[in-house]
This record gives C-alpha cells, structure tokens and sequence, in this order.
C-alpha cells in the first residue's frame, strides 16, 4: 500500500518539470504521502500541491486517493485554482473496480 502512495507521488513530482528555483516539500507517512511545490519568477507565484493516500479494503486490494490542487497567481491575469480529486479501487488481484476522477476549478 505504500509502494502506490509513492509510487502516485513519484509520478505527480516527473509530471511537473524541476527547476533549480523550486521548493519542493516531501512529507510520507505510513499510507499517504504530501508534496508540496512552489515556484515563482519576476511577479507570478505557481503552487502545486498533491496529497496521496491509500487504505487496504475489507475484502482485499487497495483504495487510492490523490488530490492535486494547482495554483496560479499573476498581475494582469486572473488567479486560478484548479483541484483534481483521482480515486482508484483495486481488486486483490490487481484490477482496476472503479476509477473515478473529478475537476473542480
């Protein structure tokens, strides 16, 4: 259960491109995982968040869940915020039962 709350968050940090003026912030716990990133240049602030967790079912597999909310702020543009919620149940075997993703901005 804690390979895929790594493995979530692993692939939230490789979808945003690294620069050498980021913070990024890494928190793992026994089954969830936090990472926060934050970036600014001349006057634009950019915010990536990604709360990963994951709980075993009763009658075996997984159940994950990973929020990302991303934020822009600028002068001249509006400020946005966009949270995706990604929720995937898994059988004991390994197959997806359900996937359900929403979008909220």
């Amino acid at each position: 259960m804690k390979l895929i709350a790594c493995a979530l968050a692993a692939l939230g940090l490789i979808a945003s491109s690294a620069r050498a003026d980021d913070q990024v912030e890494v928190k793992q716990g026994k089954n969830d995982v936090r990472i926060e990133k934050k970036h600014t240049t001349s006057r634009t602030k950019h915010r990536t968040k990604v709360v990963s967790k994951a709980r075993s079912r009763p009658g075996g597999g997984t159940v994950s869940k990973t929020e990302t909310t991303e934020e822009h702020q600028g002068p001249g543009t509006g400020d946005s915020k966009t949270k995706v919620t990604e929720t995937k149940e898994r059988d004991a075997q390994g197959d997806v039962v359900r996937q359900e993703k929403k979008v909220q901005h």
